[in-house]
C-alpha cells in the first residue's frame, strides 16, 4: 500500500478522536489535506493558534493537565528547537501526555532553506528526560503511533514525513513486533554487520543493501528503528550481537547513532562497533530538490559500501 504519511497519521488520528472524547488537536496555523475532515468534524476540538508555536505548547499543557490527550502540530523545526523551553518545562518536567507531531524531518522542506530543514530536532530533544521519539517510515508504523500514544499517555515526539511511501518489506508482519522499536527487515548469514536506519531514509538504504546482497554478499542485516528514545532493553540485546553496527539518518548523527552508543555503553557489558552515517555537521542553503540534497550532504551509497568494506581495510 502507498500513502501519504499524513495521511495515514490524520485519518488514524481522527478513527481514535471519534471513540476517545479526550483526543484535541492543536495547530500552529499548518495544515494538511487529510486535516480538513478532522476540522470539519470535530470543531470543538481542532484549535488554530495561529503562528505562535510557544504559545501552542502552552496551551497543550494546559489542555492536558484538564485531562486531555494532545497532539500539537508543525513543521519539525518549529516544533522541537522553537519550543525547546515550553517542551523541556511544561510538557516534560510535568510528564503530560502532549504529543508534538513533526512534520519536515530531514530535508523534506529542501527548498526553504536551514530555518525549515528538520536535520538537528532528534539530536536536540534527546536531552530531555521524560520525552520518547518516534519517526515514521511507512504508513504502517506511522499509523501504530496513534494507539500508541494514546495508551502510553506520556509526552511524544513524533516525525511524520510529507512523501508518498509503501510499506516496508518486512521478515516479520509489524504488528507482532511494534512494541520491540524496530522491524527487521534483512536478515544476514552472519553477525558481522547491522545496518540500522530510521525514517524515509530506510527505503534508499534498504535499496542499497539489496543491490549488494544480490551480488553474493549476506554478512549483514537490516532493521529500521521506529522509537528512537528510549530503546527497549529487548533491541540493546538484539543490537549488541553484531560486530559492528551502521546507523543512517537523515539528519545529525548525533541523534540516532549517538543514542544507540549511549544505550549500549551504559547498559550492555558489549559495545560493537558503531559507524554513525548523517548529514555533514553545517547548514545547507542550496535550494533544490529532496533527492539531491541528500545526495550531496549524504552520499548514502558510497559511505553505505565503505562501513560495510572497513574490516577489508
Amino acid at each position: 500500500m502507498i500513502m501519504d504519511m499524513r495521511d495515514a497519521f490524520f485519518e488514524e488520528l481522527l478513527f481514535a478522536a471519534r471513540r476517545d472524547s479526550r483526543v484535541v488537536f492543536l495547530t500552529a496555523d499548518h495544515g494538511a489535506t487529510a486535516l480538513q475532515k478532522f476540522e470539519s468534524e470535530l470543531p470543538e476540538r481542532y484549535i488554530n493558534v495561529g503562528i505562535s508555536e510557544q504559545n501552542m505548547i502552552g496551551v497543550a499543557a494546559g489542555l492536558a493537565s484538564s485531562g486531555k490527550i494532545v497532539f500539537a502540530y508543525g513543521i519539525a523545526p518549529f516544533v522541537s528547537l522553537r519550543v525547546l523551553e515550553q517542551l523541556t518545562l511544561d510538557v516534560a518536567a510535568m510528564d503530560l501526555p502532549v504529543n508534538i507531531v513533526s512534520v519536515g524531518a530531514g530535508f523534506t522542506y529542501s527548498t526553504d532553506g536551514p530555518s525549515h530543514h528538520g536535520l538537528i530536532d532528534v539530536a536536540a530533544l534527546l536531552a530531555i528526560p521524560n520525552l520518547s521519539i518516534l519517526n515514521s517510515s511507512d504508513p504502517c508504523n506511522t499509523k501504530f503511533f496513534i494507539d500508541l500514544s494514546i495508551r502510553a499517555r506520556k509526552p511524544h515526539y513524533i516525525r511524520i514525513d510529507k512523501e508518498k511511501l509503501e510499506d516496508l518489506n518486512r521478515c516479520v508482519p509489524f504488528e507482532k513486533t511494534a512494541s520491540l522499536g524496530y522491524s527487521l527487515l534483512t536478515s544476514g548469514g552472519c553477525k558481522d554487520f547491522l545496518v540500522v536506519s530510521t525514517g524515509y531514509i530506510t527505503h534508499r538504504v534498504y535499496q542499497i543493501l539489496d543491490a549488494i546482497a544480490s551480488s553474493g554478499r549476506d554478512n549483514f542485516s537490516h532493521i529500521d528503528m521506529h522509537q528512537i528514545n528510549p530503546i527497549t532493553k529487548s533491541t540493546i540485546d538484539f543490537l549488541s550481537q553484531f560486530g559492528t553496527i551502521i546507523t543512517v539518518e537523515e539528519g545529525s548523527a548525533r541523534g540516532l547513532g549517538c543514542n544507540i552508543f549511549h544505550y549500549l555503553s551504559s547498559i550492555h557489558p558489549r559495545v560493537p562497533k558503531i559507524i554513525c552515517l548523517g548529514t555533514q555537521h553545517g547548514y545547507v542553503f542550496r535550494a533544490t530538490s529532496r533527492a539531491e540534497l541528500l545526495e550531496e550532504n549524504l552520499d548514502l551509497e558510497n559511505r553505505l559500501r565503505d562501513s560495510l568494506d572497513w574490516k577489508v581495510k
